[in-house]
């Protein structure tokens, strides 16, 4: 038996996702390498996100306390970007320090872009040094894309020249040795449409769904530039906008709103899982402009879902969809014209097929038996 424990300081969106497919689907797979894996989850909501940085650990490591988690024999953690790993290891009961640990990084803060509206000499590096000094000290550290990867590896010398003299030196080439690529797996729900599956919509234009985050790095500007341009063409279409809204919303989707009203059949977040996904199995067309995007599961459950595809040939895009499938940016307004006048719908879906969990969950056991003690 082997027996890991997940921690997951940040329970929310992808976050909560990945943490509920690796509890489902890794004992699973484990199984059928022949081995028996116990895999138990602690979290936190997903809420102030600075704070759960700097605190996550000793609380979690409270809870486990509290819970018997160290009765018994550990053989690995994971944890993810989330996590002070430094902290978290000083925090555990002496006979677990050395207990092997993955760092699962989703994000992370140094590469993640800077907010247009704020200097950026305000920009707290000390984040980003959390999350290089972490990886630093985990075992191993998996990231859900290969673009992640690359992007994250290759900031790190520039962003320790910063530091004082003397300095960590090769610390690229000895995270990059211990990393793997572990990508976010997608549930059966997205795949598998409900019997009896009737559309949200009533018959008439394509739909265009965004399904992101509704904050500048998704690239809401470029999404309303694209659609707007469109429509002045003379080309139909609705809209239907979902995804997760914040107190400081860009404005430009107040502008969104006003322009393209009387074509918007959906408007806000939905919390439902299930109505979400009715939703946008309902939609014909994923327009995606965003600037920044380590993994994009919303993408990929567009893909999964049947709609057509319109994305820019960059970040982890070409990793799941081919760069000669996508577009440079300049020519999105044409690509999205050409898209709405035949949606192909199911186009996409294969290459998100690589991203079901029960083959997710098999690259993500044959890279915890790489460090656990039990197996």
């Amino acid at each position: 038996m082997c027996r890991v424990i997940l921690l997951n300081p940040y329970s929310a969106g992808s976050h909560a996702l990945w943490e509920k497919g690796m509890f489902e689907s890794l004992p699973e797979a484990a199984r059928m390498d022949g081995q028996s894996l116990e895999l138990t989850c602690y979290s936190l909501p997903g809420r102030h996100w600075k704070w759960r940085m700097h605190s996550a650990s000793l609380t979690l490591v409270e809870k486990m306390t509290a819970d018997g988690a160290f009765d018994a024999p550990i053989d690995a953690f994971i944890v993810t970007d989330m996590m002070d790993v430094g902290q978290f290891r000083s925090a555990l009961p002496k006979g677990f320090r050395d207990v092997p640990l993955v760092q699962y990084f989703h994000e992370n803060q140094l590469t993640f872009p800077s907010h247009p509206g704020r200097p950026p000499k305000d920009w707290d590096r000390h984040y980003a040094f959390m999350n290089v000094a972490s990886a630093m000290l985990a075992d191993a550290i998996w990231f859900n894309s290969e673009y992640h990867r690359r992007s994250f590896l290759e900031a790190v010398p520039p962003f320790l020249k910063s530091l004082p003299s003397p300095r960590p030196s090769g610390t690229a080439e000895r995270l990059y040795e211990k990393s793997e690529v572990v990508p976010i797996g997608i549930g059966d729900d997205v795949f598998d449409a409900p019997r009896g599956f009737v559309s949200a919509f009533e018959p008439g234009p394509p739909v265009v769904v965004w399904n992101h985050r509704w904050e500048y790095d998704k690239g809401p500007d470029g999404f309303f530039e694209v659609l707007n341009a469109v429509k002045r063409d003379g080309q139909d279409f609705r809209l239907a906008v979902l995804g997760q809204s914040f107190e400081n919303s860009p404005m430009v989707f107040d502008a969104m709103s006003d322009s393209l009203g009387d074509s918007i059949v959906h408007w806000g977040h939905v919390p439902d899982r299930a109505t979400y996904l009715n939703l946008l199995r309902s939609c014909d067309v994923a327009l995606v402009t965003a600037h920044h995007d380590f993994f994009g599961i919303s993408v990929l459950e567009s893909a999964a879902v049947g709609l057509d595809i319109v994305a820019p040939n960059e970040l982890a895009y070409p990793e799941h969809f081919g760069a000669h499938r996508l577009w440079n940016r300049k020519d999105m307004r044409a690509a999205m014209a050409a898209c709405l006048r035949k949606p192909r719908r199911g186009e996409w879906s294969a290459n998100a097929e690589n991203y079901r969990w029960s083959n997710v969950s098999e690259m993500a056991w044959v890279a915890m038996k790489k460090i656990t003690v039990g197996s």
